[in-house]
């Protein structure tokens, strides 16, 4: 009868517990990060009489947790590549409607400045004409400077979130940390049975984890959690926590990047993917080559502009002065350069059409220097020999250094990234406005041929003799003509003449004897020829190798940062599924089912109610047989 007794008793422990489990589960349901238990039930050592062996109840030997540690890898990769994806968009999203509205704003500015040119040309001499162009040109460079703070701000607000992530990511690193000595220890006490709870616990730090970064895990023999990220970089390893910290930019101190405590080494370009991953990307591929093109278009208009204005006359008779000034371009040496060698960039003037929207690195390697574009990764031996007699020249850009650079020297080049926030307007008298032709042509009175001389161009502005007279006679016969008495040249209808930075074009029969002068148009109030070049300057390619001009280089940048948005929000929605198919996977293995665990429960009180109910007909068999004794 004792036996009787042992193996209700072991019945009624075992379902105790595993009451216990169950109402644990439905209790727990939706806690964060809990997985199932299940109380594994072994048959107990049978016991024998010499004749049979007869067994000797149950015995509850350990809890599972329901996980799948293939589909917690699964999930965590998902989380990633949805968080990095998140960042992405946030900030594409941002940018894509501020140069919806800001930048659109800055496309009707650019036609009303050109529309203002226009308006000069219909009346050159006009004050309030020309004042309302210097306020249009004011206009223009506002709002390339609002554009340009916009995106400046976002890379502010990219350092903040960069340094939060990484505080979040050393504090939960730490909390793994502790919870796997805890977890060592509480497994070695317990028999070998691992702690579920500090497990559970653990599983939810990294899911945690990986929403910020990605990451990657392996388990030792032990049970302790090693954690790396980027391409292998430990966070987590065998009880040592390695901390993440934010250092500058070697070329941008504004800029943070992601370092360890290990090695000091930057990681940043091995962080691809979570929300820290997002951030680096956002900045690298979103914000910064947005503020470079928009900087490209503002380089573009200030020289087109001031150009054409040099190639004009204003109403004093002198030579049109620059409108708009721009900021320099950058050349930042690294903070790892062993020297104080400097570099100094220019925008070549007729390299425009080269000139790129990207950023170089300009490094030196045995004394060779290598200009690297930072897109694409492609190299070019730039010419020249980097001083100021001969500069490096390459992608549309000049650079001058102040001494010879050390082996291994490196400097980041910025052509264009903070050109749009320095824009200004520096003409502010109206009637320094160029409206006029420089040059003026006549053809003298007493011609007695039928030859015509054009309006000519202006080839060179700079030239010290543009505005000095010149007399172009024909000899007789009229097969050739002379500049200012000079030798004979030979005539062509139609041909250009181009001289002391001027060109014309005689066209027709002349007459022997039959002169033309060309000289400065001073006082040509009425002329508005360089007011009209000024208008049609809209239409002109002057980027990308002069297949763009300035207001289709607005419209480029406004529909490919468009493009890139719904491209991201197109992989973000695709992500978001795969998120919550691998999600359902977890849950579908470890979640609690509370249909489930009623029925458990139903069934673990009707085991347990049998296993007494056997308990007390025990006791009542072995008070018949005490009866039965004392008779």
């Amino acid at each position: 009868m004792s036996d009787v007794f042992g193996i209700s008793v072991s019945a009624l422990q075992a379902f105790q517990q595993a009451i216990n489990v169950t109402s644990n589960n439905i209790a727990n349901a939706s806690t964060p990060g809990f997985d199932r238990e299940t109380l594994n039930l072994t048959e107990a050592v049978p016991q024998s009489n010499g004749a049979a062996t007869i067994g000797a109840g149950v015995v509850a030997s350990g809890i599972n947790r329901a996980f799948s540690q293939a589909a917690a890898n699964q999930l965590n990769t998902s989380q990633s590549s949805l968080s990095q994806l998140n960042a992405l968009q946030n900030y594409t999203n941002q940018i894509d409607n501020l140069f919806g509205t800001t930048v659109g704003g800055l496309s009707t500015a650019l036609q009303n400045f050109y529309s203002a040119f226009s308006d000069v040309a219909n009346n050159p001499t006009s004050t309030a004409s020309r004042q309302a162009l210097i306020g249009q040109a004011q206009s223009v460079a506002s709002s390339f400077q609002n554009a340009s703070s916009e995106l400046s701000s976002l890379n502010t607000d990219v350092n903040s979130r960069i340094t939060n992530d990484v505080t979040q990511i050393n504090s939960i690193a730490k909390a793994i940390s502790t919870l796997n000595n805890q977890i060592v220890t509480g497994t070695a006490q317990n028999g070998g049975q691992p702690p579920n709870e500090l497990l559970d616990q653990r599983d939810q730090l990294v899911s945690n984890l990986s929403q910020l970064v990605g990451i990657s895990t392996t388990t030792d023999p032990n049970g302790s959690l090693n954690v790396f990220v980027g391409n292998g970089q430990p966070l987590v390893l065998q009880g040592q926590t390695t901390t993440l910290t934010t250092v500058a930019n070697q070329f941008n101190a504004t800029q943070l990047e992601i370092s360890n405590s290990a090695s000091s080494a930057v990681i940043s370009n091995n962080i691809t993917s979570g929300d820290l991953g997002g951030l680096l990307a956002a900045r690298a591929q979103i914000i910064n080559p947005a503020l470079n093109q928009l900087g490209q278009i503002a380089t573009a208009l200030s020289q087109t502009v001031n150009a054409q204005q040099a190639d004009g006359m204003d109403l004093s008779g002198n030579l049109g002065a620059n409108i708009f000034s721009v900021s320099a371009p950058l050349a930042t040496g690294s903070s790892r350069n062993t020297d104080a060698v400097t570099a100094n960039v220019t925008v070549n003037a007729n390299g425009l059409g080269a000139l790129s929207a990207n950023d170089y690195i300009l490094s030196f390697v045995g004394g060779t220097p290598k200009l690297t574009n930072t897109s694409d990764g492609t190299s070019v031996t730039p010419a020249g020999a980097g001083t100021t007699a001969s500069p490096y020249t390459a992608a549309g850009i000049s650079i001058v250094l102040s001494g010879t650079p050390a082996n291994g020297d490196q400097f980041l080049v910025q052509p264009t990234a903070t050109a749009a926030a320095g824009l200004k307007v520096v003409l502010n008298n109206p009637s320094q406005i160029a409206a006029a032709g420089a040059i003026k042509t006549v053809a003298a009175a007493a011609n007695t041929g039928s030859a015509t001389v054009s309006a000519g161009t202006v080839l060179n502005s700079s030239n010290p003799n543009l505005l000095a007279p010149v007399t172009i006679t024909f000899a007789n016969p009229p097969s050739s003509y002379s500049v200012n008495g000079g030798p004979a040249v030979a005539y062509a209808s139609g041909g250009n003449i181009d001289v002391n930075g001027w060109q014309v074009q005689i066209s027709g029969a002349p007459a022997g004897g039959d002169t033309f002068t060309v000289s400065s148009n001073a006082g040509g109030t009425g002329d508005n020829r360089n007011a009209l070049a000024a208008a049609n300057q809209q239409n002109v390619g002057v980027l990308q190798n002069g297949t763009t001009s300035i207001t289709g280089g607005i419209s480029a940048l406004i529909t490919g940062l468009g493009s890139q948005a719904q491209q991201i929000n197109t992989a973000q929605t695709a992500q978001a599924a795969v998120n919550a198919q691998a999600l359902t996977s977890v849950q579908s293995t470890s979640g609690v089912n509370l249909d489930e665990e009623a029925a458990s429960l139903l069934q673990w009180q009707q085991s347990y109610q049998a296993a007494a109910q056997a308990l007390v007909i025990g006791n009542s068999l072995f008070t018949t047989l005490i009866g039965a004794l004392n008779q």
